[in-house]
Protein backbone atom coordinates (compact mmCIF):
# COMPACT_ATOMS: atom_id res chain seq x y z
CA UNK A 1 0.00 0.00 0.00
CA UNK A 2 2.88 2.34 1.21
CA UNK A 3 4.39 1.69 -2.82
CA UNK A 4 1.32 2.74 -4.29
CA UNK A 5 1.22 5.77 -2.38
CA UNK A 6 4.40 6.89 -3.24
CA UNK A 7 3.97 5.84 -7.11
CA UNK A 8 0.98 8.52 -7.33
CA UNK A 9 3.18 11.19 -5.05
CA UNK A 10 5.83 10.82 -7.56
CA UNK A 11 3.24 10.61 -10.64
CA UNK A 12 1.59 13.73 -9.58
CA UNK A 13 5.04 15.59 -9.28
CA UNK A 14 6.28 14.62 -12.65
CA UNK A 15 3.05 15.94 -13.71
CA UNK A 16 2.98 19.34 -12.05
CA UNK A 17 6.75 19.97 -13.11
CA UNK A 18 5.86 18.65 -16.61
CA UNK A 19 2.53 21.28 -16.96
CA UNK A 20 4.97 23.89 -15.39
CA UNK A 21 6.79 24.57 -18.52
CA UNK A 22 6.13 27.33 -20.34
CA UNK A 23 4.49 27.02 -24.09
CA UNK A 24 3.07 30.36 -25.04
CA UNK A 25 6.62 31.64 -27.07
CA UNK A 26 6.42 31.15 -30.59
CA UNK A 27 8.34 28.53 -32.06
CA UNK A 28 10.00 29.29 -35.33
CA UNK A 29 11.67 26.61 -37.69
CA UNK A 30 14.83 27.41 -37.96
CA UNK A 31 16.61 27.37 -41.62
CA UNK A 32 19.05 28.69 -43.83
CA UNK A 33 16.46 30.51 -45.84
CA UNK A 34 16.89 34.60 -45.86
CA UNK A 35 14.01 35.56 -47.68
CA UNK A 36 11.12 37.33 -46.28
CA UNK A 37 8.83 39.07 -48.81
CA UNK A 38 5.06 38.68 -48.93
CA UNK A 39 4.31 38.15 -52.90
CA UNK A 40 0.57 38.33 -52.83
CA UNK A 41 -2.07 38.87 -50.92
CA UNK A 42 -6.04 38.24 -50.72
CA UNK A 43 -8.88 40.38 -48.46
CA UNK A 44 -11.80 37.84 -47.71
CA UNK A 45 -15.47 38.96 -46.46
CA UNK A 46 -17.70 37.06 -44.28
CA UNK A 47 -19.21 35.17 -47.03
CA UNK A 48 -15.79 34.19 -47.77
CA UNK A 49 -15.59 36.37 -50.96
CA UNK A 50 -11.56 37.51 -51.68
CA UNK A 51 -12.57 41.03 -52.00
CA UNK A 52 -9.15 42.36 -53.44
CA UNK A 53 -9.22 43.73 -57.06
CA UNK A 54 -6.28 45.15 -57.39
CA UNK A 55 -3.08 44.68 -55.20
CA UNK A 56 0.28 46.60 -55.84
CA UNK A 57 3.50 45.17 -53.52
CA UNK A 58 5.77 47.73 -53.87
CA UNK A 59 8.73 45.74 -51.79
CA UNK A 60 11.38 48.23 -51.47
CA UNK A 61 9.19 50.69 -49.47
CA UNK A 62 7.27 47.92 -47.73
CA UNK A 63 3.81 49.16 -48.89
CA UNK A 64 1.01 47.12 -50.01
CA UNK A 65 -1.84 48.78 -51.80
CA UNK A 66 -4.82 46.82 -52.27
CA UNK A 67 -7.79 47.76 -53.83
CA UNK A 68 -11.56 47.22 -52.80
CA UNK A 69 -15.30 47.63 -54.41
CA UNK A 70 -16.65 50.67 -52.77
CA UNK A 71 -19.19 49.62 -49.97
CA UNK A 72 -16.90 46.76 -48.49
CA UNK A 73 -16.62 46.82 -44.62
CA UNK A 74 -12.83 47.29 -44.69
CA UNK A 75 -13.23 47.39 -40.87
CA UNK A 76 -14.25 43.26 -41.19
CA UNK A 77 -11.66 41.47 -43.58
CA UNK A 78 -9.53 38.33 -43.30
CA UNK A 79 -6.53 38.72 -44.82
CA UNK A 80 -4.45 35.81 -46.54
CA UNK A 81 -0.58 36.12 -48.35
CA UNK A 82 1.68 34.10 -49.56
CA UNK A 83 4.93 34.25 -48.45
CA UNK A 84 8.90 33.64 -49.02
CA UNK A 85 9.51 29.99 -48.55
CA UNK A 86 9.32 29.47 -45.24
CA UNK A 87 9.20 32.86 -43.91
CA UNK A 88 6.29 33.42 -41.27
CA UNK A 89 4.82 36.60 -40.51
CA UNK A 90 3.33 38.33 -37.79
CA UNK A 91 1.11 39.24 -36.55
CA UNK A 92 -0.84 36.45 -37.82
CA UNK A 93 -2.87 36.80 -40.94
CA UNK A 94 -6.48 34.68 -41.48
CA UNK A 95 -7.83 36.89 -38.47
CA UNK A 96 -10.28 39.46 -38.80
CA UNK A 97 -8.72 42.48 -39.33
CA UNK A 98 -9.42 46.58 -39.66
CA UNK A 99 -8.05 47.89 -42.45
CA UNK A 100 -9.90 51.13 -42.34
CA UNK A 101 -6.11 52.19 -40.98
CA UNK A 102 -2.75 50.74 -42.28
CA UNK A 103 -1.69 47.35 -40.87
CA UNK A 104 1.82 46.79 -40.61
CA UNK A 105 3.27 43.27 -40.72
CA UNK A 106 6.44 41.64 -40.36
CA UNK A 107 8.20 38.95 -42.21
CA UNK A 108 10.31 36.41 -40.83
CA UNK A 109 13.10 34.19 -42.94
CA UNK A 110 12.86 30.85 -42.20
CA UNK A 111 16.47 31.58 -40.37
CA UNK A 112 15.05 34.21 -38.31
CA UNK A 113 17.80 36.64 -39.51
CA UNK A 114 16.24 38.89 -41.88
CA UNK A 115 13.13 40.73 -41.32
CA UNK A 116 10.89 42.76 -43.41
CA UNK A 117 8.19 45.09 -42.40
CA UNK A 118 5.36 45.72 -44.88
CA UNK A 119 2.27 48.32 -44.14
CA UNK A 120 -1.04 47.44 -46.15
CA UNK A 121 -3.15 50.23 -46.95
CA UNK A 122 -6.84 48.79 -47.99
CA UNK A 123 -8.86 51.73 -50.20
CA UNK A 124 -11.95 51.44 -52.04
CA UNK A 125 -12.23 51.88 -55.78
CA UNK A 126 -13.58 54.82 -57.01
Amino acid sequence: MKTHIISIVKVLLLTIVLGACDTDEEVYQVTDRMDAYISSVQLYTADNRNVATQVTIDDANGIINVEVKNGVNRAHLKPRCSLAPEATVTPKMGVWTDFSVPVKYTVISGSGEVYKEYKIIVVEKE
